[in-house]
């Protein structure tokens, strides 16, 4: 079932609902959409009320707007909270970031969160340096330089984010093609998302203060500087706790879902 909300601003946000039981949120993380983790949803469809969220961009959502930042999304996120009256948030990668921002700042109170592998910078740990090039890259409608520069820049894959960017480039656009064809939705939401996330750089401490239990959640496979933020955020937060899922990467709740479902089974269990 879908359904919308209206945020602070008036844009439309909307999501999907699957299955029954206790109220958890899902947040997507960067160019993927609300619906690709329906799998997620569906492992997890008997035992709670999944809501996935087309963020800003996506969807039957609006657009992200002039004043975009971190903080649009968090409005959202309480607009469906409001709406829902979920105890439970999931977020991955950005939507991490994202979920922990809202409770840290009192936007929400959740029950319970989980993140896995959230996307906040701690101590310059966010790479930033091609961000200029991919904000022109989309101006410019440029989709396979635009990914090329996201590979290279956040080492999305070891192996092929050390190609040359010419030779990333033409690969980026026979991919966009093919698997990652969905990503040339989103893509141009992606250099606004990061250049928001950059821009919440900070010490870890700022997020001492989360006053939910909070789970999070790193890949044995995913980059260093993201398993490096989620060590520091646990570390930092009295309440959390961290966990590394073993053989999984930056996108294992998309690729492990029934791994995935069992974890948040665990985390979200009263």
């Amino acid at each position: 079932m879908s359904r919308y909300v209206t945020s602070t601003d008036g844009s439309r946000i909307g999501y999907e609902t699957l299955g029954a039981g206790p109220g958890l949120i899902v947040l997507s993380g960067a160019l993927v959409r609300g619906a690709d983790y329906r799998p997620l949803a569906r492992a997890l469809a008997d035992s709670h009320t999944v809501h996935l969220v087309d963020r800003r961009g996506r969807g039957a959502s609006g657009p992200q707007g002039h004043a975009y930042g971190v903080h649009t999304e968090v409005a959202d996120l309480a607009a469906v909270v409001r709406d829902t009256g979920a105890p439970y948030l999931f977020g991955h990668s950005y939507g991490g970031l994202i979920a922990l921002r809202a409770a840290v700042t009192g936007a929400v109170q959740p029950r319970a969160i989980a993140a896995y592998e959230p996307g906040a910078s701690i101590d310059g740990s966010l790479p930033t340096w091609f961000l200029p090039a991919m904000h022109e890259a989309v101006a410019r409608q440029r989709p396979a330089r635009a990914m090329a520069l996201l590979i290279k820049g956040l080492q999305v894959d070891g192996a092929i984010s050390r190609l040359p960017l010419p030779l990333l480039t033409a690969a980026s656009a026979l991919m966009l093609t093919t698997f990652l064809r969905s990503f040339r939705q989103t893509i141009d939401v992606l250099p606004a998302e990061l250049s928001a996330a950059a821009a919440l750089d900070g010490p870890a401490s700022a997020y001492a203060g989360l006053p939910v239990r909070t789970h999070l959640m790193i890949g044995e496979r995913g980059q260093r500087y993201l398993r490096d933020a989620a060590t520091a955020l646990g570390a930092a937060s009295p309440g959390a706790r961290l966990n590394v899922m073993p053989g999984l990467g930056h996108a294992g709740p998309l690729r492990a879902p029934d791994r995935m479902a069992a974890e948040l089974r665990t985390v979200f269990r009263d």
